[in-house]
């Protein structure tokens, strides 16, 4: 079983546009998965979205606290990317275009999302 994050537009859920801000997005959409199969789907509200400041790092903290391994995103900023680094979130591209979440999902399970790297990846990169 897994709970995979996805940032959606207004109420959230299945057939909602997924959001490319992650800190700034309206809702989250969590989804259970066991063999590949949705159990459950449950949209809790961004409370982060609103914040002057450090909307992403709460963000992640939305996401840990909904018990998910995984977040599907198109931006990070580098504040977000080192949050959920350290909370051990794997976090997976999305494309840049309007998706809805199920067929955002639906490219997830088939295997075409790529993992993105980790913070320390990236900056391991600039150092050099």
């Amino acid at each position: 079983m897994e709970i995979i994050a996805i940032p959606s537009y207004r109420e959230g859920g299945l057939n909602e546009i997924f959001h490319p801000k992650f800190g700034r997005c309206d809702s989250f959409t969590f989804i259970t998965i066991d063999n590949n199969e949705i159990t459950q789907v449950t949209v809790i509200e961004n409370s982060a979205a609103d914040e002057s400041r450090s909307a992403g790092t709460l963000a992640a903290k939305i996401i840990k606290n909904n018990e998910a391994e995984k977040l599907i995103v198109s931006k990070l900023g580098p504040n977000a990317s080192m949050a959920l680094d350290s909370l051990k979130i794997n976090t997976f591209q999305a494309p840049e275009r309007k998706i809805l979440v199920k067929d955002l999902l639906d490219l997830y399970l088939k295997g075409k999302l790529k993992l993105t790297p980790s913070e320390d990846l990236i900056t391991d990169k600039l150092m050099k």
